[in-house]
């Protein structure tokens, strides 16, 4: 699966908080005090979603995760790690 072809949910520093944002979305679609509970809802997003990405940033904006998220016929979710170095 291309990663271009798919919508990308991301987890990124806004302010003292972490925002979950979907591309080609200008705003958040939730914020949260701990990063690990935005990239809960951004798996949640991406689950409910037939195929999407997630990414999560650090403090640093660096990129430390990367997932693809795909749904078969059946209905199973599939979960997939890419390396993102």
């Amino acid at each position: 699966m291309n990663s271009d072809q798919v919508p990308c949910v991301c987890v990124r520093r806004n302010g003292d908080r972490w925002g979950v944002t979907q591309e080609g979305l200008g705003c958040f679609l939730a914020e949260f005090t701990l990063w690990q509970d935005a990239v809960d809802y951004a798996r949640g997003v991406a689950a409910e979603t037939q195929n999407c990405l997630v990414e999560a940033k650090d403090l640093r904006g660096r990129l430390v995760l990367r997932q693809v998220f795909s749904t078969d016929a059946a209905g199973a979710v599939y979960v997939r790690s890419i390396n993102h170095t």
